[in-house]
């Protein structure tokens, strides 16, 4: 009988270990760069960045490893790209995504995808027009998939340490950028931004 108590009483905590650490909801935060190639016709320009990340996924189906949620990145690039004019760049994107996961204990390899629905990037500008230099406020409209891949560590039950990277591939069209007689919304073509970024962070479930 006590064998049998010692055994029952191992399960239950062992099950109530396993069932504590499903989560219905989780929140995640991750930091890293993001390196990148800016492309508008025949010329292009490498681009650097931080990034800060916030994540909410729902996990709606017991014992599915699939989640969906919302992103939000805020970046910053140190810019200097000649043939626009541009000098400094800061862009904020909301993402919509999927991500599924292969649970092995406490390791999930885990993929994502998902797509820039707005994701404004704003900056400042120096044109020369008529031998004079005059600064404008330039507005791109962005949208493009990101695809992500990487691991997580269970650190603690509903608590976790990832690493990731994520590849993005986003079309911008230039919106605003108009100095005096100088406006170049007509003439700028659409830029390819692909770019890579190296992601790490926590996540907590609920």
């Amino acid at each position: 009988m006590r064998q049998l108590a010692i055994f029952v009483t191992s399960a239950l905590l062992t099950a109530g270990t396993a069932s504590t650490a499903l989560a219905f909801f989780d929140g995640e935060v991750s930091v890293g760069q993001r390196t990148g190639t800016w492309a508008s016709g025949d010329s292009s320009k490498s681009l650097k960045s931080s990034s800060v990340q916030m994540a909410g996924h729902l996990d709606p189906i017991p014992l599915v490893p699939v989640s969906f949620g919302l992103r939000l990145i805020s970046e910053s690039y140190n810019a200097n790209i000649a043939d626009h004019g541009v000098k400094s760049l800061t862009s904020t994107a909301i993402v919509p995504e999927v991500t599924a996961w292969l649970p092995l204990g406490d390791l999930k390899p885990f993929a994502r995808i998902g797509y820039t629905l707005l994701s404004p990037y704003k900056g400042t500008a120096e044109y020369a027009a008529g031998g004079t230099k005059t600064n404008a406020t330039v507005v791109y409209k962005s949208s493009g998939a990101r695809m992500t891949a990487g691991i997580e560590y269970s650190l603690l039950p509903l608590i976790s340490l990832l690493a990731a990277i994520e590849h993005s591939t986003e079309t911008l069209t230039m919106t605003s950028g108009k100095a005096g007689s100088v406006d170049p919304t007509a003439v700028v073509k659409d830029i390819k931004f692909t770019s890579n970024a190296i992601l790490v962070g926590a996540k907590v479930g609920i």
